[in-house]
């Protein structure tokens, strides 16, 4: 399966980072990819988490050239073994926050099911995205911003999905619950 980490790109995070880091690597064990917006923080500790084990990494990129990524997203390509850019011809390329937006809802659209650690704005972003196309998501809860307040948006905005939120404080519990849950919908 394709499992999408999505969080913080906030280099105080250390924490998130970590387990992030530990979730790559189970998920390189288990056989899973690792996909993310291929950028720093915990995305990338995922990916190096992965990598670690000989494992498979996706990264979607918010710029059009492979040539182009580790200058702008700050992350090495050859982290990567596949990099998914913009399409030279979007309307918006010279844009960059528009083509961050971008590549959340492919790299989304992508994944199986997805996995938030921490977060912020983008982290936001991406879980609305993932609640929308209906993935089975997992919220590490009790670290940083983003997951600590998850459950309460979502409880407060009330919006019908078909999305299956898995909240859980114990890294290791929510993978697996995770990887239960995508394996019983696929």
């Amino acid at each position: 399966m394709n499992i999408g980490i999505f969080g913080s790109s906030d280099p105080r995070e250390t924490e998130a980072f970590a387990v992030a880091n530990q979730i790559g690597q189970w998920l390189a064990k288990d056989g899973h990819a690792v996909v993310t917006g291929a950028c720093l923080g915990v995305p990338f500790e995922a990916v190096k988490g992965a990598k670690s084990c000989n494992g498979v990494s996706i990264g979607f990129s918010a710029v059009t050239e492979s040539d182009q990524h580790e200058s702008v997203m700050g992350t090495p390509n050859i982290f990567y073994d596949r990099l998914v850019c913009i399409p030279k011809e979007y309307q918006y390329q010279d844009r960059l926050p528009v083509c961050k937006k971008y590549r959340n809802v492919s790299s989304l659209a992508f994944c199986d099911a997805a996995i938030f650690i921490s977060g912020r704005w983008g982290t936001l972003n991406e879980f609305a995205i993932a609640y929308d196309l209906g993935k089975v998501m997992g919220v590490l809860s009790g670290i940083g911003k983003f997951s600590s307040q998850a459950k309460f948006l979502v409880d407060y905005f009330d919006k019908e999905s078909p999305a299956r939120i898995i909240y859980k404080n114990d890294p290791h519990a929510l993978y697996l619950e995770v990887i239960k849950s995508s394996n019983a919908t696929s």
